[in-house]
């Protein structure tokens, strides 16, 4: 009876072992694997997830897809992967916008950026840098504070466009502080840029890219970026933490994710292959040429965390800073 009883439990415990932990489909993937990109083609977060799928492709061996729907700030493409099937094949690129839509739509999204969704990996942290004209003179985040508060309302900031990193991070700078900015709205920075030069703007957050060679020629001072940390760019810029402005930060991530109730073993498998093209040297390479740096939060539990505690985050943030919703 002994051995007949031990005999079961073994039974029991193999059972539960095949029954009771989600397993890889054998056939996955059978077909290309498709990241929707919520915003136009042609911009940042298409032309990233281009070079990062195109690595992974040539690596794995399976067709990486990468689809622009832009349109709604990132609200079409984001609504079209929640109601896409959880089988691993349409993922979805979020970036801030997914945890900000929500509060900037009014009670109109159809998706909730952490429930509908289950996070793959973090991608890639885009930093921005807080610029102001040579001719300002501050020469640190805390002197443009007090400059900004001895002149209330008179000074302009560059807005690229309503809910961009950019823009939060200036608004988040504006309630940590006490100033007062004025927003004058452009169609993204490269046009705004006229203006800062001259002086006619004394701020703007610009991605690293268009900030480099204004930064580099003297034309602009950078007082912080927005990053987890320093860049390699400007290694003497402190991040906005370092600056004394830890809840002014913004950082600007992209990060993969699926629908929700997508199969653990397939998050893991789509995990390690991304996670393994972005150890390539030669990646991380375009990748900083095009100003993003490789994230170091890699698992999907971590990217499921991050998603919760931004949601919460926006919530509460978008909620003071009272921009008017569409």
């Amino acid at each position: 009876m002994t051995n007949r009883r031990m005999l079961g439990t073994l039974l029991m415990a193999s059972l539960a072992m095949v029954f009771g932990t989600p397993a890889l489909p054998q056939a996955y993937p059978a077909r290309a694997v498709t990241i929707v990109v919520p915003f136009p083609a042609g911009g940042s977060p298409d032309v990233l997830t281009r070079i990062i799928a195109e690595k992974v492709s040539a690596n794995w061996g399976v067709p990486v897809v990468v689809e622009a729907r832009p349109g709604a700030g990132g609200s079409i493409g984001a609504a079209h992967v929640a109601r896409s099937p959880a089988d691993g094949y349409t993922l979805l690129l979020a970036t801030l916008s997914h945890v900000t839509n929500p509060g900037l739509t009014a009670g109109k999204s159809t998706w909730h950026p952490a429930d509908d969704f289950s996070g793959i990996v973090e991608l890639v942290n885009a930093p921005v840098v807080a610029l102001v004209p040579a001719s300002l003179p501050v020469r640190t985040l805390k002197e443009f504070v007090e400059y900004a508060k001895q002149r209330p309302g008179q000074l302009n900031y560059l807005m690229p466009g309503v809910g961009t990193s950019m823009h939060l991070n200036t608004e988040m700078l504006r309630l940590s502080s006490g100033i007062e900015l004025q927003p004058i709205a452009y169609k993204g920075v490269p046009p705004g840029m006229p203006d800062l030069l001259t002086g006619r703007l004394a701020f703007a957050m610009s991605p690293m890219s268009v900030a480099r060679g204004h930064v580099a020629s003297g034309s602009l001072r950078a007082l912080a970026v927005a990053s987890p940390t320093r860049v390699k760019d400007l290694p003497d810029v402190p991040t906005f933490a370092e600056a004394g402005f830890p809840d002014a930060q913004v950082v600007s991530w992209y990060a993969l994710v699926a629908p929700s109730k997508t199969p653990a073993a397939v998050r893991q498998r789509l995990n390690e292959e991304f996670t393994k093209a972005l150890a390539d040297p030669g990646l991380r390479d375009r990748l900083a040429q095009a100003g993003a740096m490789i994230s170091d939060r890699s698992t999907p539990e971590q990217v499921d965390t991050m998603l919760k505690q931004q949601t919460v985050r926006w919530e509460q943030a978008l909620k003071k800073i009272k921009i008017d919703k569409e």
